[in-house]
C-alpha cells in the first residue's frame, strides 16, 4: 500500500512537471495570429508582421484606431506564399522563424533580423523612430535601424559621386538628374524596401553648421518671356542667368570627433534652374554643382580631424533662400527612413546570402525585367536634335554609308506643331512620318521619339480625355482611364506609324508646383515619387496588348521601385560635360542598378557639352582636345553600360564630326559592343530569368572584401568582365583593385593575380578591360546591326585557371515567344582538370540543331584553337 501511494505521488509529480515545465511563456503583449503572420498590440501601437516567403518579411506599424491607407500597392506583386513558419514566445521576446530567418520582437517592440546560424542582419532602433499624429509636421513617419559594419547601396541615382550610402543624408525626391528608389542593399545580405510614396529623407541629418554673417539674397534674373503656349526651345536662351551676387557665406567648424562626416546642403525649397551650389572645407569641394535643372538638396562626405578648425564656404547662387548646411557625425551609425506623408511605418526586409541573392528575392517581390529586343542592346544614335524629316533621314543614310554599326535613331523634341507639346507631328517639318519610318525600316533601323506626360494641346486633351494634375500640365496618370487614354494618344500618333519605342521625358514630373493638390487617388504629395512607374506601366501594358509580337522598350528620365517589370530603361538626365560629372555617372549608375532596376544609361559626352550649350568648360566640342578626350573616355563607359547611347544638347553627335582619332576609337568600341552581343544578350536572359545584373559594382560579387566597398571607377559587366574607367584628363594609366583570383587583360592576355591594387595602362584608344579566370566568352563577328545575318562562326573564348560555365541564349530577337518556350540554350562548361569543353543542349526548342548545326571556333586563351560543329548531341572538345 505504501509503495502504491508512493508511486501515485511520483506520477502526480511527473504530470505536474509535464504540464508546467513545458507550458509556453506568453509574450507580454497581446498577439493575434493569422495564416501569414501576427499582429502585436503594443499599448496603442499595432505591429503587423507578415511572412511573404522564407526571405521576405513585411512590417507595418500604426496607431490603433487610425485609418488604414487606401492607396493602391503600385510596387509589390508577390502575395504571401504558403511557407512554413514558427512562433515562440517568452515574456520579453517573441521569435518568428522561417527556413531562412529568425525575426525577434523584444519587450519594447523592437524588431531584429538574424540568419538561422545567428548572424545579425539588421535591428531596429527607437532612435528617430516615430509615427506622428500631426499631419502638418515635416515628417509624419520615421523608422530607424542600427547600421553595422557594412556598405549600403541602391536608393536610385544621385550626382554626388558617393558610392556607399552608410550614414549619408539624402532626400529621396524625383528630379532631373536624380532618381528616388526607396530600396537599400547591404553587403551583409539584406535589403530594405521602404513602402512610402511621399518624399523621404534618408539619414536625416542631426546637426547644422551655423553661418553667422548674413548676405543679401539675389534672385534677379534676365529670363526672357516665353510666348504663351510655347516652349523653352532654346534652353540656353531662356535659362535664368546667374545672379550678380553670389550668395557666399563663410564660417569655421571645429569637429569634436575624428572620422567621416556626412553633409547635406539645402539649397532651396521651391526648385531652381541655374546658379552654382558649392560647399568647400579648407578648399576641398565636397559639394559642387553648376548645371541647370538642379535638385534642392545635395550630399557630401569628408574625413575630418577632431580639434582642427576648418574653413567652410557655402555658395548658393541663384537660390531663393540662403540655404542650410547640415551634417551627421562619424558615430551616427543608423539607417533611417523618414517620410513627409503617411500615418504608418511600412517596410519590407529582404534577406539573401549575398547582394545577388537579395536582388533576386527583391525582384520576386516587385517583379522581374522582361527581355528587350536584341536591337535595344546595340548602339543608339541620338542628339538634340534632328530638326526635320530630311535631316534625320540624311544622317541615318550617312551612318549606313560610312558603315558605322547602329540599330536605333532618336527624334528628340520639337517635332510637334508650334505652340503645343505633342504628341503629334508638325506637317511642315515632318510631312510624311509613315514614309520616314518605312525608309528607316529598310535601313534596318528602329525609331524612338520623345514624348512628355505633359499636354499643352487642347484638341488632343479633349479628344482623349486627358485630365491634368491641378497647377500643372502633367496628365493625371493616377486615373486609370487617363492612363489608358494617354497610351492611346501616343499609339495613334507614334506606334501606328511604325515608331518602335518612346522616350518618356520629364517623368519626375518636374512641373507640379503645388504638392497639396489632389490626384484621382488622393493628395499629390502622398503619391509624388511613383509617377514614372505609372507612366511606364501605361506604356508597357498598352503596347503589349496592342502589339503582342513586339517587345516593349521605352526610355525614361525617372524611375521607382518595381519599374523594372515595365520594359523601361532610365537615363541620368541633363548632365554637364565635365570630368567631375563624368566620374559621378559611374557611381550614379551602379547605385541605380543596385536598387534593383537593371537597365540604365546616360548621355555619352554629357548633355550640356560646350559654350554653345550652356557649358563654359569647353569652347567648341568639335575641336577642343580636352572635350574630345572626355568624349572618348565617356564613350568607353557607354560601351559597358546596359544601354549604349550618345546624346548632346544643340549638338551633332555623329562620331565622324570629331577628329579622326576619336572616330577610330569610337568605331573600335562600337565594333566591340556588337562582337560582345552574344555575351550581352545571354546575360540579358539571365536578368530576365534569374534577376542577375549586366552592370554592377565589385561589391555585388565580392561583398565580404571591404576593399571593394567604395570603388566607383570600376564595374563588373555581366559576370566575367571587370572594366576600369579613366576620369582624369591626359591620364594614360589608372590604379585598379583586383579581387581574389586571376584576371586576364583582354587586350594582351597578360594575367594579374588578384587580391591587390595594380597600376595598369590605359591608352586613350583603350580602357582597362579584364576577364576573370574561369570564364567562357562568346564573341560574334563584326556586323552593322544586331540581327544582321552572317555565315561567320561564333568564337568561344575560354579563359582557363578555373572551371567555367556559360549559357548561350538564342531566340527570335523580337517577340515574347520566349515566355512560351520559344528559345534555345546552349550549355557550355569547361573542366580545368580535364582541359575539356562540354557543349550540351539546354532548355528550349527554338532551334533544331540537327537541321541547323552551329559552327563554333573554340579556343583556350594561351592555348589551342579548334573548329567544331554542334548538331544537338552532347559534344566534348578536348584541348
Amino acid at each position: 500500500m505504501k509503495n502504491r501511494i508512493r508511486l501515485k505521488c511520483i506520477g502526480i509529480a511527473i504530470l505536474m512537471l509535464t504540464v508546467f515545465g513545458c507550458q509556453s511563456e506568453k509574450f507580454k503583449y497581446a498577439i493575434e495570429k493569422s495564416a501569414n503572420g501576427i499582429t502585436i498590440t503594443q499599448d496603442s501601437t499595432l505591429i503587423i508582421i507578415e511572412v511573404i516567403n522564407e526571405s521576405i518579411i513585411h512590417v507595418k506599424k500604426r496607431i490603433a484606431g487610425t485609418e488604414v491607407s487606401n492607396l493602391p500597392d503600385y510596387v509589390t506583386v508577390l502575395e504571401p506564399q504558403n511557407v512554413t513558419w514558427d512562433i515562440k514566445e517568452r515574456e520579453n521576446l517573441l521569435t518568428i522563424s522561417t527556413a531562412a530567418l529568425n525575426v525577434t520582437v523584444d519587450g519594447e517592440g523592437i524588431i531584429a533580423y538574424k540568419t538561422l546560424d545567428n548572424k545579425n542582419l539588421l535591428s531596429e532602433t527607437k532612435e528617430l523612430t516615430f509615427i506622428g499624429t500631426n499631419p502638418e509636421a515635416e515628417h509624419t513617419v520615421s523608422q530607424g535601424f542600427i547600421a553595422g559594419d557594412e556598405a549600403l547601396y541602391g536608393l536610385g541615382q544621385y550626382q554626388s559621386g558617393i558610392m556607399n550610402w552608410k550614414n549619408v543624408p539624402i532626400r529621396l525626391q524625383q528630379y532631373n538628374q536624380e532618381i528616388a528608389i526607396p530600396f537599400l542593399l547591404s553587403t551583409k545580405g539584406y535589403g530594405i524596401y521602404w513602402h512610402n510614396y511621399s518624399l523621404t529623407d534618408f539619414n536625416l541629418p542631426q546637426n547644422e553648421i551655423e553661418f553667422k554673417e548674413t548676405v543679401k539674397i539675389s534672385t534677379d534674373t534676365e529670363e526672357l518671356v516665353v510666348p504663351e503656349g510655347g516652349e523653352k526651345e532654346n534652353v540656353a536662351l531662356y535659362a535664368a542667368k546667374e545672379a550678380k551676387e553670389k550668395n557666399i557665406r563663410k564660417t569655421t567648424f571645429t569637429p569634436t570627433q575624428s572620422g567621416e562626416y556626412t553633409f547635406l546642403a539645402l539649397s532651396d525649397t521651391d526648385g531652381r534652374m541655374r546658379g552654382s551650389i558649392s560647399v568647400t572645407i579648407d578648399g576641398d569641394a565636397i559639394i559642387d554643382y553648376s548645371t541647370i535643372w538642379m535638385p534642392r538638396r545635395y550630399s557630401g562626405v569628408k574625413h575630418l580631424e577632431a580639434g582642427k578648425t576648418y574653413e567652410v564656404v557655402y555658395q548658393n547662387t541663384g537660390a531663393k533662400i540662403l540655404g542650410n548646411l547640415f551634417y551627421n557625425k562619424p558615430d551616427y551609425n543608423k539607417t533611417v527612413f523618414s517620410s513627409t506623408y503617411g500615418n504608418a511605418i511600412d517596410y519590407y526586409l529582404v534577406a539573401g546570402e549575398n547582394p545577388e541573392a537579395v536582388i533576386s528575392e527583391y525582384q520576386k517581390l516587385t517583379g522581374t525585367s522582361p527581355l528587350f529586343a536584341k536591337s535595344a542592346y546595340g548602339f543608339w544614335q541620338c542628339r538634340e536634335r534632328y530638326h526635320n524629316q530630311e535631316e534625320l533621314l540624311a544622317n541615318a543614310r550617312e551612318m549606313r554609308e560610312r558603315k558605322i554599326p547602329f540599330d536605333n535613331i532618336v527624334q528628340d523634341w520639337f517635332y510637334w506643331p508650334e505652340g503645343t507639346k505633342g504628341p503629334e507631328w508638325d506637317p511642315v517639318k515632318y510631312p510624311d512620318p509613315d514614309a520616314m519610318v518605312d525608309e528607316l525600316t529598310r535601313l534596318n533601323l528602329n525609331l524612338m521619339v520623345s514624348v512628355w506626360p505633359e499636354v499643352k494641346n487642347e484638341p488632343l486633351e479633349k479628344k482623349y480625355g486627358l485630365t491634368k494634375i491641378e497647377s500643372s500640365n502633367y496628365v493625371d496618370i493616377y486615373d486609370e482611364k487617363v492612363s489608358e487614354n494617354f497610351y492611346r494618344a501616343l499609339s495613334d500618333s507614334m506606334f501606328h506609324k511604325g515608331v518602335k519605342s518612346i522616350w518618356l521625358d520629364g517623368t519626375e514630373p518636374e512641373g507640379v508646383k503645388n504638392t497639396k493638390v489632389n490626384t484621382a487617388i488622393g493628395p499629390y504629395e502622398s503619391v509624388q515619387n511613383p509617377y514614372s512607374l505609372l507612366v511606364t506601366k501605361a506604356m508597357y501594358e498598352g503596347r503589349r496588348k496592342e502589339f503582342p509580337k513586339e517587345r516593349v522598350f521605352n526610355l525614361t528620365r525617372s524611375a521607382y521601385a518595381g519599374q523594372q517589370r515595365y520594359g523601361a530603361t532610365s537615363w541620368s538626365g541633363d548632365v554637364e560635360a565635365s570630368w567631375e560629372q563624368f566620374e559621378e555617372q559611374i557611381a550614379a549608375g551602379l547605385n541605380f542598378t543596385m536598387a534593383g532596376v537593371p537597365y540604365w544609361t546616360h548621355d555619352i559626352g554629357g548633355f550640356f557639352r560646350d559654350s554653345n550649350s550652356i557649358n563654359p568648360e569647353f569652347d567648341n566640342q568639335y575641336t577642343n582636345p580636352e572635350f574630345i578626350e572626355l568624349l572618348t573616355r565617356w564613350f568607353q563607359f557607354g560601351t559597358f553600360s546596359p544601354i549604349f547611347r550618345i546624346h548632346g544638347y544643340v549638338s551633332e553627335t555623329e562620331i565622324w564630326r570629331y577628329d579622326d582619332a576619336f572616330e577610330s576609337t569610337a568605331r573600335k568600341f562600337i565594333d566591340l559592343r556588337y562582337q560582345l552581343m552574344p555575351y550581352i544578350y545571354s546575360q540579358a536572359w539571365q536578368i530576365t530569368t534569374n534577376s542577375k545584373q549586366l552592370m554592377s559594382p565589385l561589391a555585388y560579387f565580392y561583398p565580404e572584401d571591404k576593399k571593394t566597398w567604395g570603388i566607383k571607377d570600376q564595374l563588373i559587366f555581366g559576370e566575367s568582365f571587370m572594366v576600369g574607367f579613366v576620369t582624369e584628363y591626359k591620364s594614360r594609366e589608372m590604379s585598379m583593385y583586383f579581387p581574389k583570383g586571376q584576371w586576364y587583360n583582354y587586350w594582351t592576355n597578360q594575367i594579374i593575380e588578384g587580391g591587390k591594387e595594380v597600376t595598369v595602362k590605359a591608352n586613350l584608344d583603350e580602357t582597362p578591360l579584364f576577364v576573370k579566370a574561369g570564364s567562357i566568352i562568346p564573341i560574334g563577328p563584326k556586323v552593322q546591326y544586331a540581327t544582321e545575318k552572317t555565315d561567320k562562326p561564333l568564337r568561344i573564348k575560354i579563359y582557363p585557371g578555373n572551371d567555367a560555365e556559360f549559357t548561350l541564349y538564342l531566340d527570335d530577337n523580337e517577340t515574347y515567344e520566349y515566355e512560351n518556350g520559344g528559345y534555345s540554350e546552349l550549355k557550355l562548361s569547361y573542366s580545368e582538370a580535364n582541359k575539356t569543353l562540354r557543349i550540351v543542349k539546354g532548355n528550349g526548342d527554338y532551334l533544331d540543331f540537327t537541321k541547323t548545326p552551329m559552327d563554333l571556333n573554340v579556343e583556350v586563351v594561351g592555348g589551342k584553337k579548334q573548329r567544331v560543329t554542334f548538331k544537338g548531341s552532347d559534344l566534348d572538345v578536348k584541348f
